[in-house]
């Protein structure tokens, strides 16, 4: 079993073709290496797997495939923290028999799931990754171009992700304010797996539920942000920013709660810019710094 650290951001191709430079003057790190990444996602019909938050593909890289279970994890800001496990197998359908015994929930009868298994989409891609070896970390960069799959419907992927590989978790936000300082990016709220789920049910993000004052905290006003912008940008509905800014308001309050008054501060300031300039806010350097340093913070509480 092994922990995902990683920030993921997407990113313009264009933009995309200055990582290898940046990274240069960033660390100096070992030559990059590409190859396709060919990926299928599998659940039952009835979702199984989504509705206990785990997620299941199959990979094939350089002819040899590999299978993984992600399971329930974190999520803030950029930020994604979720055990994974990953086993050998010998072709494209995953063997559920094959994953360790415990991470199964209570009364699962595997034999069962397994003959339920269906191919819902794909992802497949280009990845041109990097490794950094850094004083206080080693990292892994990666960019990823290609596109989901489900039937004949087809979403494009572009997109960074940095991963700690070992270390301190500090040198993934240090890296990140580099590169939003120096090219666009925005914060990869979706995962490829979710947008795949997306694209197969022909979905849209589902709008927030009402919060309790005993939820009313940093992490969970973040994530109903960035579930609120992931509305807006898919459904374009200018009536959705009034519910973003509310949030960022909601959110500077629990900052300021927490003691953190300079990002609250910061985070009443993004709010104004919301209601002057719109949507393209989503789009700034400022907005995803802002969520960069409220990630940092909350990592080290969570």
């Amino acid at each position: 079993m092994s922990t995902e650290l990683e920030l993921k951001y997407l990113i313009g191709a264009a933009d995309a073709a200055l990582l290898s430079e940046l990274l240069q003057l960033y660390a100096k790190p070992a030559a990059s290496v590409t190859h396709p990444l060919l990926n299928a996602y599998f659940d039952t019909a009835d979702n199984w797997f989504r509705r206990h938050d785990m997620g299941l593909r199959t990979r094939q890289k350089n002819g040899c495939f590999e299978q993984t279970i992600k399971l329930a994890g974190q999520q803030h800001g950029a930020l994604q923290i979720r055990p994974e496990y990953n086993v050998e197998c010998a072709g494209v359908t995953p063997l559920l028999a094959d994953f360790p015994d415990h991470i199964w929930p209570e009364a699962t009868d595997v034999a069962q799931l397994q003959p339920q298994l269906i191919e819902l989409f794909r992802t497949d891609f280009q990845r041109q990754s990097w490794q950094l070896q850094l004083p206080n970390a080693k990292l892994e960069v990666v960019y990823d171009n290609g596109e989901v799959r489900a039937g004949e419907r087809r979403q494009a992927i572009s997109e960074v992700e940095i991963e700690l590989l070992g270390g301190e978790p500090v040198a993934l936000f240090d890296l990140a304010a580099f590169l939003l300082q120096s090219i666009p990016m925005r914060t990869g709220w979706l995962s490829k797996a979710a947008r795949g789920y997306q694209l197969y049910q022909q979905t849209t993000t589902a709008r927030p539920n009402p919060l309790t004052l005993s939820d009313s905290t940093v992490l969970s006003h973040l994530q109903r942000l960035q579930q609120w912008e992931s509305c807006y940008l898919q459904e374009f509905d200018s009536e959705l920013l009034l519910s973003v800014e509310q949030e960022i308001h909601a959110l500077a309050k629990a900052l300021t709660d927490e003691g953190q008054q300079l990002l609250a501060s910061d985070a009443r300031a993004m709010a104004r810019r919301l209601a002057d300039e719109g949507g393209l806010v989503f789009n700034s350097k400022a907005y995803q710094l802002l969520l960069l340093k409220i990630s940092k913070w909350l990592l080290k509480i969570v």
